[in-house]
């Protein structure tokens, strides 16, 4: 192993453990087994052993000056953070664009900190990449950053010219590609926002949800096909391999330089540069030297995109060692090739995508087999399209590029597809600890001369995984609500002090699936405890999608539903699995009172009496409220404002609630002034999906509710919203952030 790399491994593992201000048992572990590691090495290894010494004790310094280093960057953002909760106003840099009623992200404009900040915005609009002045907020520090709640935002400085290029770059996407867009934006400047749930999810099973963002891939592929038009078009090949650099180098400034395509982009130079200087040297310490650059930025050391990247690509290096053994030659030496990179590449980056993302796609390898030529030809073209001048030259090529695009969503539709494809993890840190270590067992046996000893390890740790027992559920002693992000419809999880779990809703459903399998199961599932009630609002496909899925696979004990007949085959679906895992079913009755450990649920509507006349399953919406200690909760289903009047009529003295889920997706026929008067929620939760054909929210509704003091989330902005309260004070975690909610709404400035 290069020292160089091994240099790079002790730099981003003491950054790594500094930076994340761990506990000291955990650095205690890490330094302990760093410890056995360098003893290790110089006993057992060859040459002389003196030499071996010197070079030991460099790592461990070097160890232990980039534990340092990563500690005091932690304490100085500590500190930033501490600073700007009790500041009176802000200067932000955004990194997404920010509206009334929306959510915006971005860092803190000034000079040495270091501080991600969320902002619930109630007045004022800014563009992406443009400096504001943030005020009349409230303030408070949550785990990753800083949270501005009912903020005021004030032009400060207009974009720079990258981000200036970068929303001219977007904006033209938009036009070229039209309802492409968002998978072309996502692959050309790393632009995610216009992704659908279920597109993310379908690539995910597929095992390709790594094409969705730009890594080193993309960068590699453009890098490539430069070298490619130098070499056609044959131009000197000194001034175009440095020309090609300079392309590659310029693409990933303008992109925003994520961690993984600077990474990829310093690969890129470094061989360059070898063969430019006819100098060959060992791909372990190119690797080294790329994994390196970023870190020059220290904090990239916990950046996922970075991490896969550098995981990814020593699987990729081990394949090609383990490749050059086989005496297979010609297509089959190919494809035994192939696989060799995808099998080793999926295994590198398995405990990463476990523990960030739940799920593990059995069917990667082939399909990144599929997938990888398809890429390689993409990518290019879509370079081409954006740099075309002219809209119309630009539509032209994107035609050309279109079909690419479909065939790609085709293979990760197939592939995702595949029974059993994707499997549903929720690992623990320990269990993400001992995959860490499999995998590099994986790669240290594709590479060594010796390779059973490892390959024995390696298989021991897949054995301690498979056979590991599960962790039972812990009480919290607290009631949390879990809107989960499932687009365009409602699935809102209550998880009891207990852990167990009441379901209101399961999502939409499509042609390949539904929320239900794709997203309801797995999020439950990862967090332990039985599924004690399911409850349905009404018949619509956007809420009852998923609900055959989710019973069938988490037995619910107990299913509540309105009971509106509709000629619905998700509705059909949903009655028939009820009665074959013999949940106990029943209509929705007013006035009853469900309790689960501490919880009371009161179901407030629909009435017989009142459904009987009606022809609109949205005005016969289950209502129910959510009770525990002092704060409650109002869940609306699609309740329009017929069905809202009748509440105030029946029911007014239950509708105060500390949170409302507001009804029908913040449609405009809903929310009425008198029923959010009578509501007078300290929060609105919108389930809705992003850049949806209805127009959901209505920015009437959004209004009015800031107007009630109300402070806005959205999934479409936000993703999965959780509260969490101890039956006193309600805790909100929002984008990273947590933070608690205040009894009092602030005045409209």
């Amino acid at each position: 192993m290069p020292l160089v790399l091994q240099a790079a491994l002790a730099w981003a593992a003491g950054t790594a453990l500094g930076l994340s201000r761990v506990q000291a048992g955990v650095v205690f572990g890490a330094a302990l087994l760093l410890g056995v590691w360098l003893v290790w090495r110089v006993i057992a290894l060859p040459g002389d052993r003196m030499e071996r010494l010197e070079g030991t004790a460099g790592l461990a310094l070097l160890f232990a000056v980039a534990l340092g280093v990563g500690a005091d960057l932690a304490r100085r953002d500590a500190h930033c953070e501490a600073t700007a909760r009790t500041a009176r106003s802000w200067r932000v840099q955004l990194r997404r664009e920010a509206v009334p009623g929306g959510f915006a992200t971005g860092l803190i404009a000034d000079a040495g900190c270091h501080v991600r900040v969320a902002i619930a915005v109630r007045v004022g609009n800014a563009v992406a990449g443009s400096v504001v002045r943030v005020t009349r907020a409230e303030a408070s520090v949550g785990e990753r950053g800083l949270l501005l709640r009912d903020a005021v935002l004030e032009p400060a400085s207009p974009p720079s010219a990258l981000h200036r290029w970068r929303n001219r770059v977007s904006a033209a996407i938009d036009r070229r590609f039209g309802a492409d867009a968002g998978l072309a934006k996502a692959l050309l400047i790393a632009d995610t926002d216009g992704l659908t749930p279920d597109l993310r999810d379908r690539y995910a099973d597929a095992g390709l949800v790594h094409i969705l963002s730009i890594s080193g891939l993309h960068v590699g592929i453009i890098g490539a096909a430069l070298l490619l038009f130098v070499e056609a078009a044959r131009l000197p090949a000194t001034a175009g391999r440095i020309g090609a650099v300079l392309v590659v180098g310029i693409y990933v400034l303008a992109i925003g330089a994520p961690a993984a395509a600077v990474r990829s982009a310093a690969l890129f130079t470094a061989v360059t540069a070898t063969r430019l200087l006819q100098r060959p040297t060992s791909p372990w310490a190119t690797y080294a030297i790329a994994a390196l650059v970023p870190l020059a930025q220290p904090r990239t050391a916990l950046d996922l995109g970075w991490q896969l990247s550098v995981s990814g690509y020593a699987g990729l290096i081990a394949a090609g060692r383990l490749a050059r053994r086989s005496r297979w030659t010609g297509w089959r030496g190919a494809l035994l090739r192939e696989l060799m990179a995808g099998a080793l590449t999926t295994a590198a980056t398995a405990p990463l995508v476990a523990w960030h993302f739940g799920r593990l796609s059995l069917v990667a390898i082939v399909s990144n087999l599929g997938a990888g030529p398809v890429v390689a030809v993409l990518q290019p073209t879509l370079f081409l399209a954006m740099l075309a001048p002219g809209d119309a030259l630009g539509r032209f090529v994107a035609d050309a590029a279109r079909p690419m695009l479909r065939a790609l969503d085709a293979v990760a539709a197939l592939a995702a597809a595949v029974p059993g494809g994707a499997v549903d993890v929720a690992p623990t840190l320990a269990m993400v600890t001992v995959a860490s270590c499999t995998a590099a067992l994986v790669i240290v046996a594709a590479v060594a001369r010796h390779w059973g000893p490892w390959a024995i390890a390696a298989g021991a740790g897949i054995a301690v995984m498979a056979w590991a027992p599960d962790v039972p559920t812990r009480s919290t002693g607290r009631l949390e609500v879990h809107v989960l992000d499932v687009g365009q419809g409602d699935a809102i999880a209550l998880r009891t002090p207990a852990g167990r779990w009441v379901l209101v809703d399961a999502g939409r459903s499509w042609s390949s699936g539904d929320a239900g399998r794709t997203t309801i199961i797995p999020y439950l599932r990862r967090r332990g405890g039985v599924l004690a009630l399911f409850v349905l609002t009404h018949p619509h496909a956007d809420h009852v999608g998923g609900a055959a899925s989710v019973i069938e696979a988490l037995r619910p004990a107990l299913v509540r539903d309105a009971a509106f007949v509709a000629a619905s085959p998700a509705y059909a679906a949903m009655l028939a699995s009820a009665r074959r895992r013999g949940g106990q079913w029943s209509r929705v009755v007013p006035g009853e009172r469900v309790s689960l450990d501490g919880v009371a649920l009161t179901f407030l509507a629909p009435d017989s009496a009142w459904t009987a006349g009606l022809d609109d399953p949205n005005e016969a919406s289950t209502i129910l409220r959510v009770e525990y200690g002092a704060r409650s909760l109002l869940l609306t289903g699609d309740a329009e404002a017929g069905l809202e009047q009748w509440l105030l009529g029946h029911a007014i003295e239950q509708l105060d609630v500390d949170l409302l889920k507001v009804a029908h997706h913040g449609s405009s026929t809903s929310s009425t002034p008198a029923f959010l008067d009578a509501v007078s929620p300290r929060l609105g939760l919108v389930s809705v999906g992003r850049d949806n054909s209805y127009g959901h929210p209505s920015p009437d509704v959004m209004r009015r509710l800031l107007d009630a003091g109300a402070t806005v989330l959205r999934t479409d902005q936000l993703g999965t919203l959780v509260l969490r309260t101890d039956g006193q004070v309600w805790e909100a975690e929002v984008a990273g952030q947590r933070w608690p909610l205040r009894d009092e709404p602030a005045p409209l400035p």
